[in-house]
């Protein structure tokens, strides 16, 4: 199994937030749910993989094939992880939906010392799709003072209204294949109408919210707020110019030959993973250079991917796959009648 590309069972929810572009992308979903928030793409905690044989269906955790083969899915990275998979990929639609929270992630420190964790959650947003109006929240204002924005947020929980948080948060223009770095201690937010896949370190769920647009759950309940988690682990400096120039990606093409490219889409220092974006008509022959890659087709129909010991398996737009270490060399072959683009993520 680890010789050969894998897709983990994804699962989808609603959330207060949730949009519909899930809906009207992937009509096998249940059409009468309320809305789409998530889809776990890739969360080993969370994912399954399912089985097949003699049409006999067997789904067993993610963490199992981990607990058995490590070795052969992570390669050289086995020895610094350990039987956690760390990459993540999963969906954010927001699209005709609402705002996420606004939030930030703890420290490494802080999420071992206070949650057990041994790795942390530093981020990225890659925008597989966005509407005109779409931007992004990400990072503080250059006029921030810390105390002034604790004390609204605190204001907005015991007295139930909202804020400016434009005052206290700056925002960019979202648009497709755009990348922005969040690193933990960051402060950010999707709005609405983007189609976010978020590419992340995978720990467990921590996700410090500090203000939620004063509305409900889809049970009529507050979401909980942390604010003084939160601000344990902002990092105000993240803020201004700094913002753009630290926090959003800058594609730079690294290789190119024979009607395909590989894009590098520089990660922030704190990211132990990279990500690159392979675009190619026909298509594009790769090593696994005994490492992990998890990889999504975010333009085109559909590709094959072929492994060396010649098994073939077909992965359709906005899809996630595995191509583990073990696999050693891979084909991805454009079945569409434009340009294919894939992004791969690995670890440094």
């Amino acid at each position: 199994m680890t010789t050969d590309v894998v897709r983990a069972r994804p699962w989808f929810e609603a959330g207060t937030w949730g949009g519909d572009w899930m809906k009207e992308h992937i009509p096998q979903l249940n059409q009468h749910e309320v809305n789409y928030a998530w889809s776990f793409e890739l969360i080993a905690p969370e994912n399954g993989v399912v089985l097949e044989s003699n049409k006999n269906l067997l789904e067993i955790s993610f963490d199992w094939l981990m607990e058995l083969q490590t070795t052969a899915v992570l390669g050289r990275d086995a020895e610094r992880f350990g039987t956690e998979f760390p990459i993540r990929f999963d969906f954010l639609d927001t699209f005709e939906g609402g705002n996420l929270s606004i939030q930030c992630h703890p420290s490494l420190e802080y999420i071992q010392t206070n949650f057990g964790e041994n790795i942390t959650q530093d981020e990225t947003y890659y925008m597989l799709d966005c509407k005109d109006d779409a931007k992004v929240y990400l990072g503080f204002q250059d006029d921030i003072d810390p105390a002034a924005f604790k004390t609204a947020l605190e204001s907005s929980v015991e007295e139930n209204k909202a804020i400016d948080i434009e005052k206290y948060v700056s925002s960019f223009p979202a648009h497709k294949h755009d990348l922005f770095l969040i690193p933990n201690g960051t402060i950010h937010s999707s709005g609405v109408n983007n189609m976010v896949l978020e590419i992340s370190a995978t720990p467990y769920i921590f996700t410090f919210k500090m203000y939620d647009w004063v509305r409900l759950d889809l049970d009529g309940n507050p979401r909980p707020i942390n604010i003084d988690h939160a601000f344990n682990n902002l990092n105000f400096e993240r803020k201004g110019d700094r913002v753009a120039e630290e926090l959003i990606s800058k594609p730079a093409v690294i290789h190119a030959s024979n009607g395909m490219r590989i894009i590098d889409l520089p990660t922030h220092k704190d990211h132990f993973y990279k990500i690159e974006r392979l675009e190619f008509e026909k298509g594009i022959a790769l090593e696994t250079k005994n490492q992990c890659h998890v990889l999504m087709l975010v333009e085109g129909s559909s590709v094959l991917v072929k492994t060396k010991n010649g098994r073939t398996v077909r992965f359709n737009y906005a899809e996630t796959f595995i191509v583990p270490a073990a696999a050693g060399t891979y084909e991805i072959i454009n079945e569409g009648g434009t340009e294919a683009k894939v992004v791969r993520a690995f670890i440094k």
